[in-house]
Parts: structure tokens; C-alpha cells; sequence
């Protein structure tokens, strides 16, 4: 690691390089489009920077440290997604890409593994939610994705948000199951997959005392809340992944920013936090604050007016839940 120098704050930087010429004034960057990353060293604001570990400016408001920058950003183009270790990629257009990246001032410098550098993408506006870049002389604004995959070292990665949440500690929507969009009411007159009452089942039935039978024991995609509102590989957990998730885990009654839930930690250290959201029944918000209730994708056999959900509260722990379809509980959702 470079000696930092904490006394001069430059109005024109200067490189002190063996092989490269570059400079920068006023926090621009001007290089001859062969800039060595690794053989500059940059004087700024009386840091010696130029290694991606010392680069620790404290004037730039966008470094990846304090997590403004970091995380996945999506536009009409496609995806950029900035990990805190100092790596970018992601698509455009359909093309893949993976560089390594340093913020600098109001501008995120990429190079290749190789240390060559590569362009310049300018930072022009940043908030909470929305980034506006210059990059290669063409505009773009992103938005921040809030969902991320959790991968906790199990068999799938879980989500860190409740669908319809923009938060971990939000609550999100509420489904029955089999449904894909919340509602005001929850009861059988209003469920999906039934002609009014419990025994009348019309999809997901394995008895003929429940309805018509379809043997169907597991959510079709187009049923799964999951896949119906974020798309892609993600989907609801199966009773399965469920029991992975409260058998491998370590499950920590806890409160986050004022709301209660569990900090689930996987065997690999990584977590996530299930908020004590309730259920819904008729139009009714339930337990919220004290016990969690979430879907799984799978049927509860021989008796199909009901399906398996995870439910947990602070002195109980953990534990299966077979409880009727049609009231309204969170999902969280996995992906491979």
C-alpha cells in the first residue's frame, strides 16, 4: 500500500507515472485512451490513490464504500450491478460484460482484469433511487433494484424483500394462494380457485371431496406470485426449500428499523429478515408486529383446502403451518 499524504489539496493533480500520461484538473480526468491503472498514481486532495484499496478520496460522493453506488441498477438498455469488491457487470443490449471498477470524484473508472483502462463513465446525477451516467458519450438513467438473491449456502438463494416491498422490513403485498395479485377481501367467495366454499375446488385439488380433482400438488408459474410479478427464474419456495431454509439456518427473533421479524443466517454467514407481517383475512390485518406467515408453492395433500406456510413468532421459533388458501399471506421468493 502506498504512503497517503494528508497535507496539500491540489487544484491540478499530478501523475507521478513511469509509462503513462495522464492528469487531472478539477477532478476531470484527461488520459491519451492508454491509461495503465496500475502503474498511475494520483495525488488528490492529499491522498495518494491509484491502487483500487487505497483509492479512499474523501470527497467523492459516490464511492462504492459507503454503499450509494453498490448494488443493481436497471434501465431499457439493460442491467449494471456494482459489488462492493470492487467489480461491475452486468448487460447491455444483450451483451455481458465483467470489468473492474474505482470511483473517482463524480466519475467510476473501468478497466479490465488486466489493469488497461478501458472508458470513463461519468456519474451526472445520483440518488437513493435513480442514477443518470455519461458513458462513451451516450446518456442513460438507471433505477436501482431494490431485489437482490441471498445466497445463504443452500440449495437456492432467497430474496432479500417481500414481494411488493421496497424494503427489507416492508411487509409487501398479500396473496392467497394460487393468486397473484393482493385484494381487499380474502375469503372463499372471493378465491380464485374455488366456486365459493372450501369443498369446491376448481385447481389444485387431489380428492374429490375437496372439488375437482387436477392432482396438481405444486403452483404452476402463472399461479406462483413469485414469477407472476418479478418474472425470471424467481418463484415461490417449495415445502422443500422451506425446510432447508429452517433446518440449516439459525433463526434470531430481532427488530429491524422499528419492526419485528427474524434474521435468518445461513450456514455460510449470509442473512436475510422475514418482518412479522400477519395475514389478511376478510379485510382484516392479523398479528402484524408479533408473527410472521409465509407461503410456500406446495399443497397440503388430502386435505386441499389448505397449503404449507412457514409461521414464526418470538417464543416459539419456527414452525409449519397448514392453514386455508384463501387468506392472504406474504412470499418471499427464491431463484437458482
Amino acid at each position: 500500500m502506498k504512503t497517503i499524504f494528508k497535507s496539500v489539496v491540489l487544484l491540478a493533480a499530478i501523475v507521478l507515472s513511469s509509462g503513462s500520461q495522464a492528469q487531472v484538473i478539477n477532478g476531470d480526468l484527461n488520459h491519451n485512451g492508454d491509461l495503465d491503472v496500475d502503474d498511475v498514481t494520483l495525488l488528490i486532495d492529499g491522498y495518494l490513490t491509484g491502487e483500487t484499496e487505497s483509492l479512499k478520496s474523501t470527497v467523492n460522493p459516490y464511492m462504492v464504500d459507503n454503499s450509494l453506488v453498490a448494488g443493481t441498477w436497471l434501465s431499457d438498455k439493460g442491467q449494471l450491478t456494482f459489488h462492493e469488491n470492487g467489480s461491475l457487470g452486468g448487460f447491455y443490449e444483450g451483451l455481458g460484460y465483467t470489468y473492474k471498477f474505482m470511483p473517482f470524484q463524480k466519475h467510476i473508472l473501468l478497466y479490465y482484469d488486466s489493469g488497461k483502462f478501458v472508458a470513463e463513465m461519468k456519474v451526472l446525477e445520483l440518488t437513493d433511487e435513480t442514477m443518470s451516467l455519461l458513458y462513451e458519450g451516450t446518456y442513460g438513467t438507471y433505477t436501482r433494484n431494490r431485489i437482490q438473491a441471498v445466497d445463504l449456502g443452500l440449495s437456492v438463494k432467497w430474496a432479500n424483500i417481500n414481494i411488493g416491498a421496497n424494503a427489507p422490513e416492508e411487509s409487501g403485498d398479500y396473496f392467497a394462494w394460487g393468486e397473484t395479485e393482493p385484494k381487499d377481501y380474502y375469503d372463499w367467495e372471493t378465491y380464485k380457485w374455488c366456486n365459493g366454499s372450501k369443498n369446491t375446488m376448481t385447481k389444485y385439488c387431489t380428492t374429490s371431496l375437496d372439488g375437482t380433482v387436477d392432482d396438481k400438488t405444486t403452483l404452476d408459474l402463472e399461479d406462483d406470485a413469485a414469477h407472476a410479478n418479478w418474472g425470471g427464474t424467481w418463484r415461490m419456495p417449495t415445502h422443500d426449500e422451506f425446510t432447508e431454509l429452517r433446518t440449516k439456518c439459525s433463526w434470531e427473533w430481532t427488530t429491524r428499523n422499528g419492526v419485528n421479524g427474524q434474521k435468518v443466517t445461513g450456514p455460510n454467514g449470509n442473512s436475510i429478515f422475514l418482518p412479522a407481517a400477519g395475514f389478511r383475512y376478510d379485510n382484516s390485518f392479523n398479528l402484524a408486529g408479533s408473527t410472521g406467515y409465509y407461503w410456500s408453492s406446495s399443497l397440503r395433500k388430502f386435505y386441499n383446502d389448505s397449503a404449507y406456510s412457514v409461521f414464526f413468532n418470538s417464543s416459539n421459533g419456527v414452525d409449519w403451518l397448514c392453514d386455508y388458501r384463501d387468506r392472504g399471506r406474504c412470499v418471499r421468493a427464491v431463484c437458482p
